[in-house]
């Protein structure tokens, strides 16, 4: 798989860049007449043939397009950890598993004011053409919380709080939810949460680390289906 977010249902030639050229023809020993599939991380799916095995500019003439319908819109707010390996391994593993939009969230107990969006990406491709996804995940800096569930209504907020009533995950809300940093988010935050349309909502009985949380409720959400 190779990733092409220039390419268009009307393309009828494309040069890959640089480094997927040299992936192509280097690394894997594609040539002339190969065909590759390429995706444009919009729901895009192409085949096409190498024309130039050239390892900086690989010519491809497109063949043939597939465009993949969306299937379900998953939404995941995190405050970004200190250790910022975690968040890329969550992002990497958010990708995979059909997560379509990352956001990351200024808190007060937030540790992490800012976080490599480009480096982000890279992973996000990377994920995406592993597990064969149509769909690269739409990734955003940091926003306070409050400017958040503003821009955002509506979803679900994750806390360790016991005095909130819980609600079970159900279709009638929007795929959204909202993961605090490992000191949880304040009471303060979580009642600015619920005024702006969103539920609470328990993980289960064991304290989960940020990460671990952010990937159980993607795959939580992913699973309600239609």
């Amino acid at each position: 798989m190779f990733y092409a977010p220039q390419l268009n249902p009307e393309s009828q030639e494309f040069i890959l860049n640089e480094e997927e050229s040299k992936h192509c023809v280097r690394v894997l020993r594609k040539q002339v007449g190969d065909l590759i599939e390429l995706l444009d991380g919009k729901g895009g799916g192409y085949v096409a043939e190498i024309t130039a095995a050239n390892p900086k500019k690989c010519s491809l003439r497109i063949t043939r397009y597939i465009f993949h319908p969306p299937t379900v819109s998953v939404h995941l707010a995190v405050a970004p950890t200190k250790n910022m390996d975690r968040m890329e391994w969550l992002v990497e593993k958010a990708t995979e598993l059909g997560c379509t939009h990352v956001s990351f969230l200024q808190s007060k107990r937030t540790e992490r004011s800012t976080v490599n969006l480009e480096r982000l990406t890279k992973i996000a491709v990377a994920a995406m053409k592993q597990s064969k996804r149509t769909y690269l995940p739409r990734l955003d800096a940091p926003v306070p919380l409050a400017d958040f569930v503003r821009s955002f209504p509506g979803g679900w907020v994750a806390h360790c709080l016991d005095q909130e009533k819980r609600f079970e995950f159900n279709t009638s809300i929007e795929r959204r939810i909202l993961i605090g940093p490992e000191g949880d988010f304040t009471e303060e935050e979580i009642a600015t949460a619920l005024s702006n349309g969103y539920k609470a909502i328990s993980l289960g009985e064991a304290r989960l680390r940020t990460e671990t949380a952010a990937l159980k409720s993607v795959m939580m959400l992913e699973l309600l289906g239609e």
